[in-house]
This record gives C-alpha cells, structure tokens and sequence, in this order.
C-alpha cells in the first residue's frame, strides 16, 4: 500500500491556519510600579531601552500558541524581576522560532550588555490537520514550566507512530515519527530547530544562542513550538486505511537568566496558556492558534531641584549646600550619582582653602548618610559610587559648594545625574563679596580752589578672603575737574580701614591725565560686615562749570559713583 497524506497531494504539505494576532492593549501598571509597555508580535526583535534612573525591570511573558484553534497547544508563561542599568538595551522576543509550520515561538529577553539570555516562555505545539474523520484526537504539546508538553498523537487503522516530544530543560524533543518518516528534533539551546523528513529547515532562533527553534512538522500544520529548548515536530502522514497524526511538542520556558530573582514558569493546559490567572494576562494571548506577549513593569523615581527655593553664595565667601529631591513608592537599588559644576560659572566644591567631595544623603526620617566622591581630572565633577537612595520616600541630597571670587554674579545650578537620570540642582545665586557704595558727606570744590575728598565706602557682604584689587578712579568729562590742584598734582589713593588706620597708593595716570589706576590695593575688609573708605585728591579749574558732579570708582570691576561733589 501507498503512503500518502490524507491531501489531494502525493506528498505531505503544510496547510497553515493563521494564528490571530493580539488586539493592542493598555492597561495601567500593578502598584507598586509605575511604567508599563506591553510588546506584541511584530515578526522580528524588538528593542527596549531601560529608562534613565530605572535598575529594575519586571517581566511577563506569554510564548505563542500553536496554530490550530481546538486543538494547538497552549503557550508557556515565564516571569522575574530583573535586575539592569539605566540606558542599556534589552531585546525583546514575542512568539519566533515555532517550527514551520504554525508552531507557537518563544518569548521572552535578552540582556545584549551582558550577551545572554534573561528569560524564555516557551510556545506550543500546532495541531491543524486535514479534517477527516478521527484527526482532530491529535493535539499539540503545550509550552512548559521547564519542560514543554509532549504532543497527542492519533492512529488509523492501527497505523504505529510515535508522538512529538516536548522539550526538557535545554534539551529539544524528538519529532513525531510513522516508519521512515519523521517531523524534526526540537532544538537544543542555542541551536535552530531540526530538519524533517522532507529536508525543511526547522524554526530559527531570533538571536544567537537564545533558546531553540521548533521542530519541522511533517505534513499538516504540525510545527513544534519554541523555547528554551524547542519541542519536536509533528506528522500527518497516510491514507484513509492506515495513517498516524501527531501535533508538535511544547517549547520549555526558563527563568534563571543573570540578574534574575523571583523567576516563575506556568505551564499552558492543553490549549490553554500558562499564566492566564495573571492580573496583566490579556485573553487570548497565548491560548492555542493565538500569539504570545511580553509586558514590562518598572518603577521611576522623580528627581526635582531640593532644598530651600535658592542657594545663595558671595563671591569668596562660605559654603551652600545646593541639592535635588528624590521620590519614589518603592525600594530603589543603590546608584551611582555625578554631580557637575556648572562650565564657567567659577563655583567650587568646597572653598579654595578646602576642598569638599561629599555627597549628603537624607531620607525621609532625617537619617543622613555620606559619601564620598571620585573629582574628575578637570575637577568639574564628582562621581559617587554605590548611593543608597533610602528609599521608598522622599530624599533630599546634596553637595558643598562656593563662589570663587571672580565668579560671575547671577544664577546657576549644578547637574545632578542619579542613576543615570538628570535634574537641577537648587538654584544657586552668586552675590558680590563686597559691594561699593558712595561714601561720606557730600563735599563742595570753589573753582580754583583747593582739594577736596571724594571717595566710596567698600564692605564685604560675607567674603572669607578678599584679594588684591585693581582700583580706578575716573574723573567726569567736561566738569573740569583735575586729581591734585594746579600747582600740586596729587596721583595718590587712601584707604582708610575701621580702625582707624589708613594706607596710600601710588596710581599711574592716564594719558589725557582723566583717570588713575592703583594695582594690588587692599582693600582693608578682612571681616564679613567689615568696612573701608577710599578717596582720592581732586580739585576744580577756574571756569569748571557749577553743579553737583562726581569721580567714579572702579573697585575690582565694582563701579560706584563718589561723594557728590558740588562745583561752585
């Protein structure tokens, strides 16, 4: 007698039954996450990037079912939590690798930073035969926990055959056989799915080395499905006296991938999923003739400006502690923190006399915990390793800082990157370490007369140190005016401190002999709230007009107008 499948064809073929393809779904995320994404078929790899500050991932994956509505075998289910870094890259996998034909792929992660497998759900086995009388007691095998179901086979005329296997562990399951013909051997771990009878290669793996490819199915729509390991092909092979059906055999799932806790298979029943208790579990995904979903689950905690509304530093002067606020409802790994000056805004970590490369961190109790940092040969950053969040909460870090004293004034923060995401810092605003102000009583200079005193008033607003400056005193155009009298040029400055003690420079005049500069001048205001005067000798010529007039100062870039001086 002949063989033949039961087709109009003298040799087995592959009649496929398209498997549906999942409605898109939104749903909220479980508490205590924060962030869902759901990935449904797409026909190749997709990508995920790990959002900035997230260190863990939790994943829930459905494999495919096999095709064949009654009687394909359900997809496996495999769940963890994994542990990742912000910014990297996790491939996601939904239903590939089933063997041809119609046999459910695996779905699951790949971790591409560390070039290994996270998890796999493992789909089933497809089962869509010619409908004759007595096929449809032929299943497929349903995707496993760690091994995948074996397939039901079915005999005509009391026709001998074995069933596909399911896979067991990294191990692919053995194709259905009848005589000299065979569906293929599921793949082993890393290894595409085997050949049938027919030479017709078996699933692929979607990424190198992750999981095994489903076994080639022989006849019908027979095809293993996919997995950690793949399940072995089907057959259905014979003629109306004497044939023997078989569907594929299940893919096993795994879940012990690096960095993975918590790891959980449910096998799929029959042609029913695994895991269709779960509360992210959309209907029909999984279920036979149906295809598999992965969701990601993550946690985001916010980052924002902390502390008080500004930090405010004098040039010179002490310390501000500008910082970021970090919240989050759930327990967050430990992260690693920069925190970086703002370019060319003069700020320091600590003071110029000392140096300060501590991070503060207080949690929600008041509980502070330090940490020190790593500066950066351009000492514009400061890098800190393993910090504890403390969370769930509300944390508030931050880091010393100062003005130097040429910083410019204005506003400014720092940058605080936590785990790879960035915020402000407080806004920092920079005052000027001391200020220049007119300073005395007015004084009144007769036309041709003699010298008079105009000076200004210096005060330090809070400057630990204050250098040597550069002072300039600048006569007003066409008042007249000339420093000394005409008969005695006087290119002197006087500073007079609080004491009562007074110190002369010598200036350079300038060419049209309307201003004179004094380098190096103390400006005798060691002291927060400490006081100087300056002043210089001037005097008016004989037709300078009358009016009120003034010299202006320019104290280390302070420009402030003198005493009034009063021409008559």
């Amino acid at each position: 007698m002949t063989e033949t499948t039961l087709l109009p064809t003298p040799e087995p073929v592959i009649v496929i039954e398209p498997r549906a393809a999942i409605a898109q779904a939104t749903s909220a995320p479980l508490a205590p996450y924060t962030h869902i994404r759901r990935f449904d078929y797409s026909g190749g790899v997709q990508d995920f990037t790990v959002p900035p500050g997230v260190t863990t991932i939790n994943a829930r994956c459905w494999g495919g079912g096999g095709a064949g509505a009654g009687t394909g075998g359900g997809g496996g289910f495999a769940t963890g939590d994994i542990t990742v870094v912000p910014g990297e890259t996790l491939r996601v996998v939904v239903d590939l690798g089933g063997g041809p034909s119609g046999g459910g792929g695996m779905s699951g992660l790949f971790s591409q930073r560390l070039g290994q497998t996270l998890l796999i759900a493992g789909g089933g086995g497809a089962c869509f035969l010619p409908s004759n009388p007595g096929t449809d007691a032929a299943r497929g095998g349903a995707g496993g926990g760690t091994s995948g179901s074996g397939a039901q086979g079915y005999s005509v005329g009391g026709s001998p055959g074995t069933p596909a296997r399911g896979a067991s562990g990294s191990t692919g399951g053995a194709g259905a056989t009848r005589f000299e013909a065979y569906g293929g051997r599921g793949g082993n771990t890393g290894q595409n799915g085997g050949t049938n009878v027919n030479g017709t290669p078996g699933g692929q793996v979607p990424i190198p080395g992750m999981g095994g490819g489903g076994g080639a199915g022989y006849g019908g729509t027979t095809g293993g499905g996919a997995g950690y390991a793949g399940g072995g092909g089907g057959i259905a092979l014979g003629n109306a006296a004497s044939a023997y059906f078989s569907g594929g055999g299940g893919g096993s799932s795994f879940v012990n991938g690096p960095g993975v806790t918590g790891g959980r298979t449910v096998a799929g029943n029959g042609t029913s999923a695994g895991g269709k208790d779960d509360p992210l579990h959309r209907s029909p995904v999984g279920d036979a003739n149906n295809r598999g979903q992965v969701v990601l689950q993550w946690t985001e905690f916010t980052l924002t400006p902390g502390g008080p509304p500004d930090v405010e530093l004098r040039q010179g002067g002490p310390v501000g502690y500008p910082g970021v606020r970090v919240e989050a409802g759930v327990a967050i790994d430990p992260v690693s923190v920069t925190v970086a000056l703002p370019p060319g805004r003069g700020l320091l970590f600590g003071t110029q006399t000392l140096a300060d490369y501590q991070l503060t961190v207080q949690n929600a109790d008041g509980q502070t915990t330090p940490y020190t940092g790593t500066l950066s040969e351009d000492g514009t950053s400061l890098v800190f390793s393993g910090v504890d969040l403390e969370l769930p909460g509300t944390t508030v870090m931050w880091v010393a800082v100062s003005a130097g004293h040429d910083a410019p004034l204005g506003s400014a923060a720092l940058a605080f990157t936590v785990g790879g995401k960035t915020s402000p810092s407080t806004t920092v605003v920079v005052t000027p370490g001391y200020t220049v102000s007119p300073g005395g009583a007015p004084v009144t200079a007769e036309r041709g007369g003699g010298p008079v005193y105009p000076g200004v008033e210096v005060r330090n607003n809070g400057s630990q140190t204050t250098p040597l400056q550069t002072v300039t005193a600048k006569l007003p155009a066409d008042a007249g005016l000339r420093f000394g009298t005409q008969d005695s040029p006087d290119h002197q400055l006087t500073v007079w401190d609080a004491g009562g003690n007074t110190t002369v420079y010598l200036g350079s005049v300038s060419d049209d002999g309307q201003s004179l500069t004094f380098s190096d001048v103390d400006l005798a205001i060691p002291d927060a709230g400490s006081q100087s005067v300056m002043w210089v000798c001037v005097s008016a010529a004989d037709d300078s007009p009358p009016g009120p007039t003034r010299v202006e100062f320019s104290v280390g870039g302070r420009i402030s107008p003198s005493t009034t001086i009063d021409i008559i």
